[in-house]
């Protein structure tokens, strides 16, 4: 605990030192974000505060400074403004209505900084378009230092972390699930598979990746396997498959040869990565989560419209729903938090206006550029941050990651780079792009 409460006073002093630096600079908030994202999710407050992380402290403050920001929205990006006051509404109803107020009002806490660092980062991607590439090139950075933990757990074990207790998924029958920086091997293993995707993303020519790009890429996919979580895996081959439909033969080749030598080495590499030897142990898994899945399910058919209110979960389950519990090795009860679905977490919380409302922030971004890609063929981009984004939906079916500011960040960043029109911007990237179209946008 201890050196949490250091790390995330070094964090928040070393923001403030570049932002000084940088001349309070939107830039230099949205960068520290995307740099310093391994450190974003430790605790400044205690629960009964709300439980603030860095994220979410130092989001308040650029509110505070970049006030004149939130004041006009620009005419393109009204539609997800509308969304985002609807979703509040039905959020603070929600809580209101709950058994849980308190608890469930500080919840909202935590939300609010998501659209504060969206708003701003919208705002610069608008003036300075080059910010996706910087902002692309500290997402990636981040991948080493999870390397890094990876590696050194490897060697001393999983004591090598931020946090004094680690989930209890992270120690099987079947091996050890590193867990990387995070505190779940599960949102390792999401994280990674998002970031996949990005080092794909070669912006000196957008179509066609570079030799560099597809080793570090193989390298992430490595790391993938020691996290052992299959929800991530398969989140991850289905960004693959998404981008299998609009890349060229050079791509194709590079999967189809990757697919290959992993069938063939599978029955050879089982017994060293932890994600091969849980394959086995799929069915066990299924029957428990079908079974807190119903129970879940069942919450939301009682709390339809608004839900429990958000954030009341674990307290809701106690007080009613008992059994949704994990028996720990040492005969301990753990009570869920989450039931084992980010979709029925969402459901159950926030009802189903909200869930509608909240998955249509990030769905329309990705069908409007889908549709834009299709009829102009300029938003290669978009696509990679659009594969990882279905990588992280398809995850999200078997684990709730909206609390880690860390996954919040990435995937906030992800949907704001789908929003922004970057397709002139970076037009020399793209050898089928011409000056004149540059002079039309």
């Amino acid at each position: 605990m201890m050196l949490q409460i250091v790390l995330a006073g070094f964090t928040l002093f070393s923001f403030f030192v570049f932002f000084v630096i940088n001349k309070y600079s939107r830039e230099s908030y949205l960068l520290f974000n995307g740099y310093f994202l391994p450190l974003m999710c430790l605790g400044v407050t205690p629960e009964a505060f709300g439980g603030l992380k860095v994220f979410d402290v130092l989001s308040y403050f650029a509110f505070l400074f970049f006030v004149k920001d939130f004041i006009f929205i620009w005419n393109r990006n009204k539609i997800y403004f509308y969304l985002f006051i609807a979703l509040m509404v039905i959020v603070l109803a929600g809580s209101l209505q709950s058994e849980f107020v308190g608890n469930s009002l500080l919840s909202i806490l935590s939300v609010l900084p998501i659209f504060i660092f969206s708003r701003l980062l919208l705002k610069e991607v608008s003036v300075h378009p080059g910010l996706i590439d910087k902002m692309t090139r500290a997402f990636r950075f981040s991948f080493f230092i999870a390397a890094v933990f990876i590696l050194m757990q490897v060697i001393m074990g999983i004591r090598f972390t931020f946090y004094p207790d680690l989930n209890p998924n992270v120690t099987t029958d079947d091996g050890i699930r590193y867990p990387g920086f995070f505190m779940d091997s599960q949102m390792n293993s999401q994280f990674l598979g998002m970031l996949s995707f990005l080092f794909l993303i070669n912006f000196r020519n957008i179509l066609k990746p570079a030799l560099s790009n597809y080793l570090f890429f193989t390298l992430v996919i490595i790391s993938m396997f020691f996290s052992g979580g299959r929800s991530g895996f398969l989140g991850f081959a289905t960004g693959f498959v998404f981008l299998l439909l609009f890349f060229g033969r050079r791509m194709a080749y590079f999967i189809g040869i990757g697919a290959l030598a992993v069938v063939v080495a599978m029955p050879f590499m089982k017994d060293s990565f932890v994600l091969f030897r849980r394959i086995d142990s799929f069915d066990d898994s299924y029957v428990f989560r079908a079974y807190i899945w119903k129970e879940a399910y069942d919450i939301y058919l009682h709390h339809k419209l608004l839900g429990i209110g958000i954030g009341n979960y674990k307290d809701y389950v106690d007080r009613y729903s008992s059994d949704q519990y994990y028996v720990l090795k040492d005969n301990t009860i753990l009570l869920l938090d989450q039931p084992e679905s980010g979709y029925l977490k969402v459901l159950t919380e926030i009802g189903a206006i909200g869930f509608v409302v909240s998955f249509l922030l990030i769905l329309l971004p990705v069908v409007k550029a889908v549709y834009a890609h299709l009829k102009r063929r300029d938003n290669y981009l978009a696509l990679f941050f659009i594969a990882s984004i279905i990588c992280w939906f398809v995850s999200f079916n078997s684990l709730y990651t909206l609390t880690d500011r860390r996954i919040v960040i990435l995937l906030t960043s992800l949907v704001c780079f789908v929003i922004t029109p970057v397709r002139y911007p970076f037009s020399h990237y793209d050898p089928l792009f011409h000056k004149q179209d540059v002079l039309a946008a």
